[in-house]
């Protein structure tokens, strides 16, 4: 089978998508039988681009940004249609089976079938957590580009259910294959946490939020709780500042010292994984996800987890988190102080965690795609 692949989210951050398509592809790549192709948008290369130098692209991202929204949506689109007319023409020079978009909507191509993942639905259910100029994109080319999806392969169930009902799109037609955490995370030695705790000055018990600090991730409700909590811990925020206004980090600027906020900024899986092992707990209140990647990556490095009981993850979480209310303050402060407070519960969910995290791998997510792949190029879609 030779698939093509975009690959122009391997090219951004390890973050959300551009870890999905690495670690897929990594494993696929060892199936016998199995040739990938990653097209940047210019060229087709026979091996996995490499990842962008982290400061060099939030540098050149939060440029773009800076530019009105007008002109960021016309360069987005002319960078698309650029983009579908190098596809096709690679295409038909090449013999591929299968096309798989990994980008946020369909390429108009009819030369090979398409299978495309969706990860959430969130540029319409969730508007006002993106940029103005992102979600016009979406609302142009969505409609007109995603009946060129021969199939369409969600991160959860909870994204297939959402996504059928949606778009009007047949089951038969979407499925659903889970993430899983890299083995890069995995519960490391005290030193090791030491030293990062050391360099982000950092003390023994922290909360540890992971991900964008974008407004879908409710970061306003955390700020919002911490003060009603009665454990005086700090909470650390690891991860790109992404987009949006910072007004729930403001508002936290009178916190007493014990309660102050540590910000790291993006920071390599190395130390992802000790502020995770190090963390008293892992705080998770998003309003919506099509997966949660880092509850997982959590409870693979031992650290107990609190996560809202919404969208896809209660689907990844199970009975190894405790889940709460997403719009409720109090809910939050509550789940804070008990985890804090009591060794047993942290114990039990620790457990818990490390043996759900084992449940999810990416030799299982990769098998159950190419499965898809598979049926695709049958027909055989029942």
């Amino acid at each position: 089978m030779k698939i093509l692949v975009n690959a122009i989210p391997l090219v951004g951050l390890l973050t959300g998508i551009s870890r999905y398509v690495r670690q897929l592809y990594h494993e696929l790549e060892q199936i016998p039988n199995i040739d990938v192709f990653y097209f940047d948008g210019i060229r087709v290369h026979r091996r996995m681009p490499d990842q962008a130098v982290p400061e060099e692209w939030i540098r050149s991202t939060a440029s773009i940004w800076k530019l009105p929204d007008p002109i960021v949506f016309s360069l987005r689109s002319v960078f698309w249609l650029k983009y579908e007319w190098l596809l096709r023409r690679v295409c038909r020079a090449g013999s591929y089976d299968l096309y798989h978009e990994t980008g946020f909507l369909p390429a108009a191509l009819r030369d090979v079938p398409t299978v495309y993942s969706v990860y959430d639905l969130s540029l319409s259910k969730f508007r006002h957590a993106h940029p103005r100029e992102r979600v016009w994109f979406h609302d142009f080319f969505f409609p007109r580009r995603i009946a060129y999806a021969t199939h369409i392969l969600t991160i959860s169930d909870f994204i297939r259910q959402e996504a059928s009902l949606a778009l009007h799109i047949p089951a038969s037609r979407i499925s659903a294959v889970h993430l899983a955490p890299s083995s890069d995370f995995y519960p490391r030695q005290a030193d090791r946490i030491q030293r990062v705790r050391e360099r982000f000055e950092i003390p023994e018990s922290y909360l540890l939020f992971v991900g964008s600090l974008e407004p879908r991730k409710n970061l306003a409700l955390l700020m919002q709780a911490l003060p009603r909590c009665h454990a005086r811990i700090p909470l650390v925020l690891a991860g790109w500042e992404g987009w949006g206004d910072k007004d729930w980090l403001r508002s936290v600027s009178g916190f007493a010292p014990e309660k102050r906020i540590i910000l790291t900024g993006y920071v390599d899986d190395e130390t992802l994984a000790c502020l995770y092992s190090g963390a008293t707990a892992f705080i998770y209140p998003s309003l919506y996800e099509g997966f949660g990647l880092p509850i997982l990556e959590a409870m693979a490095c031992g650290c107990p987890v609190i996560c809202s009981n919404v969208a896809s993850m209660p689907e990844v979480a199970g009975d190894a988190a405790i889940q709460m209310d997403p719009s409720r303050i109090d809910e939050l402060a509550t789940a804070i102080d008990l985890l804090t407070g009591n060794k047993d519960i942290r114990r039990s969910l620790i457990g818990k965690g490390l043996a759900r995290a084992a449940g999810f791998t990416w030799k299982r997510t990769a098998d159950k795609t190419l499965e898809v792949f598979q049926k695709v190029l049958s027909g055989d879609l029942s």
